[in-house]
């Protein structure tokens, strides 16, 4: 299980970032939309993004890499919780403080 801290979308509600999964390097787009946030996760390769999640709403105890079917991008699940065990959907101003994803291997599942 690996923890990944959210960015302050508070501020600036557009916001890219770099998590190391598993010895790889994937770049998040998070983007806040009115009452949600949506987010873009890729890979940079041959100086191209290859997209695992492209536009995705990003919901409460929901799998963003279960709809990845490309192994060789990224095994696993990974998964928006909030810290304190509530079941409410993020806010903007909340997203980096209440929240957190949560990357589990294939092992761990």
């Amino acid at each position: 299980m690996n923890k990944l801290t959210l960015p302050n979308i508070y501020n600036k509600p557009d916001v890219r970032t770099s998590y190391n999964i598993n010895n790889r390097e994937y770049t998040f787009r998070f983007k806040w939309c009115g009452t949600f946030c949506i987010v873009d996760i890729y890979v940079i390769e041959n100086s191209k993004n290859n997209y695992l999640v492209k536009g995705r709403a990003i919901t409460l105890n929901s799998d963003l890499f279960a709809r990845v079917k490309n192994d060789e991008l990224v095994k696993g699940s990974l998964v928006l919780v909030n810290i304190y065990g509530n079941t409410t959907e993020p806010q903007q101003d909340n997203f980096h403080t209440d929240y957190s994803l949560i990357y589990y291997t294939q092992e761990e599942l």
